[in-house]
């Protein structure tokens, strides 16, 4: 299979790489995605280390391939974006595409699987729970965040989902 995995800006965003690495483990190919704001967590560099050449995070840029969005979204059997934020969710069920992981999940026609992570209350915000449930009639296929501890402090659900959950999730429904 080949994965591309789109990481928008939350603390979890490092915790991408351990995605993108049991993928590779079991012999699938990963290119990566990083918004702007998960370039404040985490550097494409770490990601490049292991994939060179296959992480973007430009829309635009001097001899960049201008069709890159629908070269990627063509080249890929599943857009997997975790951690999903408030933001990149509400970008999705709203059709902005402002940015080159939005826009490539615009082009995107295969399957499309979302990890959220956030804080509870931003994951129970009324805005929230309606664009999930937008995406979800839309057939993107979310995995549910877990409870636990938050990088906020806070006790609740908003954690991105464990690596292995991840894995076995987009497993199971690329094998359907």
């Amino acid at each position: 299979m080949k994965l591309l995995l789109g990481v928008s800006g939350s603390i979890s965003a490092y915790k991408a790489v351990d995605v993108m690495r049991m993928f590779q483990k079991h012999h699938h190919h990963v290119g990566v995605i990083m918004t702007e704001h998960a370039r404040h967590f985490i550097s494409p560099l770490t990601f490049e280390t292991f994939t060179p050449g296959s992480v973007h995070f430009r829309q635009f840029g001097e001899s960049q391939d201008p069709l890159l969005h629908i070269n990627l979204a063509n080249e890929y059997d599943l857009l997997l974006i975790a951690p999903a934020t408030a933001n990149i969710i509400g970008k999705m069920a709203n059709g902005i595409a402002d940015d080159l992981l939005s826009t490539v999940f615009i082009a995107f026609q295969k399957k499309v699987v979302v990890a959220p992570a956030m804080n509870t209350w931003m994951y129970a915000n009324a805005a929230v729970t309606d664009n999930i449930s937008r995406l979800k009639s839309r057939g993107v296929q979310v995995i549910e965040p877990e409870e636990g501890s938050l990088a906020c402090h806070f006790e609740g659900k908003g954690r991105l989902a464990d690596v292995e959950v991840i894995f076995n999730f987009c497993l199971g429904i690329i094998n359907v």
